[in-house]
């Protein structure tokens, strides 16, 4: 192992005047929107990101676990623990050699293998940022990955789905002999978001990041067991994105606008707002988009959000609905969308921690109280967009299947994530088990799905 080479990530920090403990190369800082989810854990969600990835054939159980292995050394933020700190920071694990990253799980049904494991909580205190399990059945080998939000977004989900998978089938070329190069998670991801908007001073810029004004009619109860997070899984019929792409394409809509449509259209109907009154549905952005290649330098969180206000209309057809949608993106896209989130962020790392955290535990105990049987939900969605353009290998392995599990959020919120892969569109949500009823999620993602399908003939 280059240890000189794993430790340049964390060396960087210690020769700079740097808040974060000096004097060991197993420190490096953390920024404004891992702390911002690190302190989701007091109440407000599971937040871990996963996926899921099926294989046409098996492969190698110590290929996979030594790639996983590698990734913590690639992605060196991977292999650390969140330091309660003013300012907090990223501490390496001790003895990562004897971690379990990666397991295996041999089973005849994948289906409830799966949901076992999406459903099994990771420690935000002992468990490590990353952990993979191979589940293995007759058939063919499933991947499932869980990732920490606290130190990456959706969009560093699919960077460490190709890293793994470009580890492994280095690993199977050169028989293992293979020392990734670290990334360097540093600010600079930051300053090149400010730089490409034109903004010279952000922690004095005064943008503020949009909040929903409205509230979605939708019946739920506080009494949700948080350790408990089942999820709802809606797919689309195979090779049903194509026919989404050419009617966006000849009304001059992104698959991400008739997303949207049938989000807002899906929502009319089970809640039935009133007519001409704009209600509201956040909508994560990658703040990527303001970089070279839309690509960061490391695994991080880079996400903004922005709120789209569309009003119901009586008898409005889907072209409607999905005219006024794109006259709106388009407009928010000309506004350089989602920095406010960016600056914002600049204003909390000034804060002091332990305040910014007791105030985070502050709000978890008073929804408890004030929210135990509320009769609205505040929707949001994510769409991470496609996981890969080509067919991801594992060696000669193919993932012939793949989609992006949300972090679970607590009521009021819903969190809903696109993701699509080979061809395929899939919706997925999760929830605290007797927070709200599981056929209350299904309507909605099922409404999603036929507006889409109806709607876009």
């Amino acid at each position: 192992m280059n240890l000189k080479a794993i430790s340049k990530p964390f060396s960087k920090y210690t020769n700079i005047n740097n808040p974060v403990p000096t004097g060991s190369p197993n420190v490096m800082p953390a920024f404004a929107h891992d702390y911002g989810n690190y302190v989701a854990r007091y109440g407000m969600g599971n937040y871990q990101i996963q996926a899921v990835m099926k294989l046409d054939d098996r492969i190698d159980f110590d290929k996979l676990s030594a790639a996983v292995r590698l990734s913590v050394d690639a992605e060196p933020v991977l292999g650390c623990r969140f330091v309660e700190h003013a300012p907090p920071y990223w501490k390496r694990l001790k003895d990562i050699d004897n971690i379990m990253f990666c397991s295996i799980e041999e089973t005849d049904n994948t289906e409830e293998a799966v949901r076992m494991f999406l459903e099994s909580p990771l420690d935000m205190d002992l468990d490590p940022m990353v952990k993979v399990k191979l589940i293995r059945s007759e058939q063919c080998d499933t991947i499932g990955i869980k990732l920490n939000h606290t130190c990456c977004d959706g969009a560093g989900a699919k960077e460490y789905i190709h890293l793994l998978s470009r580890i492994y089938s280095d690993t199977a070329c050169k028989n293992g002999a293979y020392v990734p190069e670290p990334s360097i998670r540093d600010d600079k991801d930051h300053i090149k978001v400010f730089k490409n908007l034109g903004i010279k001073h952000p922690k004095l810029d005064n943008s503020v990041v949009e909040a929903p004004r409205t509230a979605w009619p939708f019946q739920w109860k506080s009494a949700g067991q948080k350790n408990i997070t089942p999820f709802v899984i809606c797919r689309l019929p195979d090779r049903m994105l194509d026919s989404l792409s050419k009617y966006g394409k000849e009304r001059g809509a992104k698959i991400n606008d008739l997303i949207v449509t049938a989000f807002y259209r899906a929502m009319f109907k089970i809640s039935r707002p009133p007519y001409r009154v704009p209600m509201d549905i956040g909508l994560t952005i990658d703040l990527r988009r303001y970089l070279p290649d839309n690509r960061a330098s490391a695994i991080r969180n880079l996400s903004g959000g922005i709120v789209l206000r569309i009003a119901r209309l009586k008898d409005e057809p889907f072209d409607g609905t999905l005219a006024r949608v794109v006259s709106l993106m388009n407009r928010k896209k000309s506004k350089n969308p989602g920095y406010q989130c960016a600056t914002g962020a600049e204003h909390a790392e000034v804060l002091n921690f332990y305040q910014f955290l007791a105030f985070a535990k502050f709000i978890s105990k008073a929804s408890d109280v004030f929210l135990r049987n509320c009769y609205f939900c505040s929707p949001g969605l994510s769409n991470v967009g496609i996981i890969s353009k080509t067919l991801i290998k594992f060696g000669d392995s193919t993932v012939i299947d793949a989609y992006i599990i949300p972090p679970v959020i607590r009521m009021p919120g819903i969190m809903i994530v696109a993701s699509s892969y080979n061809g395929k569109l899939t919706f997925a949500t999760g929830y605290y088990k007797g927070s709200v009823r599981k056929e209350n999620l299904e309507k909605l993602l099922d409404g999603i799905r036929r507006e889409l399908i109806e709607g876009c003939k």
